[in-house]
């Protein structure tokens, strides 16, 4: 058995069996609809990890360039010739920016993802609290019918048929709240079910986006310092690389890169 897995669930204890209390249907309903609800929280618990894993991976890798970047413009050498010591430096600011826009899909990660499934994992620590109680209500309940079958074999002398009727009424009422609450159990875990698409969909749309803007700025920085690194070798200003290239001259600058990096003797031939 994984107890390390069972101590990060929630839902770790299947409902009980209700001695007969509930109908087979009834029975094979709220089972299902358990396991089902513990596969969800398996689902969030991964998301949440697996998002976690993400955002520290665009760190690193923003960390990383940047040391890389910052190792290069300091480098002696590279001071030698003025062209790749402005390069140098202009990829040293781009791998800054790319850092920030890495903080910032974290922060967007954390607020619209990380938080919203941590508030919805307390909610299968609440079903599993509310199965708790359910499955109590029935350790209760048996004894009860157990003693009264017994008292029914005794004989009926006044005494024993008063405290026949009196587990009578009490049974009664005991069943009827189980039966109350575990069919609010069902409905409960179900519309639990019925809305996790409502309440996790815009979740996933958010990661996307900050996904898309992530890579989207990382794209325009460095396709920018492309195509202005191969345009002005010979620049003297940084404001060049302030202006928006149009996206045609973007694509024809990216290809034609690719060709030039295809063509260089490091590249080995397939």
């Amino acid at each position: 058995m994984n107890w390390g897995l069972m101590k990060r669930s929630h839902l770790h204890a299947r409902p009980s069996p209700s001695g007969g209390l509930c109908t087979i249907a009834e029975e094979a309903d709220i089972d299902y609809a358990f396991l089902r609800l513990q596969k969800l929280e398996e689902i969030n618990r991964t998301v949440q990890k697996e998002c976690k894993n993400l955002k520290e991976s665009f760190s690193t890798l923003a960390r990383s360039e940047q040391k890389l970047t910052s190792d290069l413009s300091s480098c002696n050498q590279v001071y030698e010739e003025e062209h790749f010591r402005a390069l140098a430096e202009e990829y040293h600011s781009v791998s800054k920016q790319m850092g920030d826009s890495a903080k910032q899909f974290s922060e967007i990660v954390q607020i619209t993802v990380n938080d919203p499934l941590k508030k919805l994992a307390n909610e299968f620590g609440s079903a599993q609290a509310a199965i708790k109680k359910r499955d109590q209500m029935i350790t209760d309940l048996l004894p009860v019918r157990k003693q009264l079958e017994k008292l029914k074999e005794k004989d009926r002398t006044g005494t024993n048929i008063a405290r026949t009727e009196q587990l009578k009424r009490s049974l009664s009422v005991m069943e009827g709240d189980f039966k109350s609450t575990n069919k609010q159990l069902l409905n409960d875990m179900n519309t639990m079910l019925e809305l996790r698409a409502d309440y996790i969909e815009p979740s996933l749309l958010a990661l996307i986006r900050a996904e898309t803007n992530y890579y989207g700025e990382c794209t325009k920085l460095f396709n920018s310092l492309v195509l202005h690194s191969g345009t002005s070798p010979n620049r003297t200003s940084s404001k060049a690389t302030k202006s928006e290239p149009a996206s045609s001259e973007l694509i024809a600058q990216f290809n034609q890169d690719i060709q030039a990096i295809r063509a260089l003797s490091i590249v080995a031939d397939k």
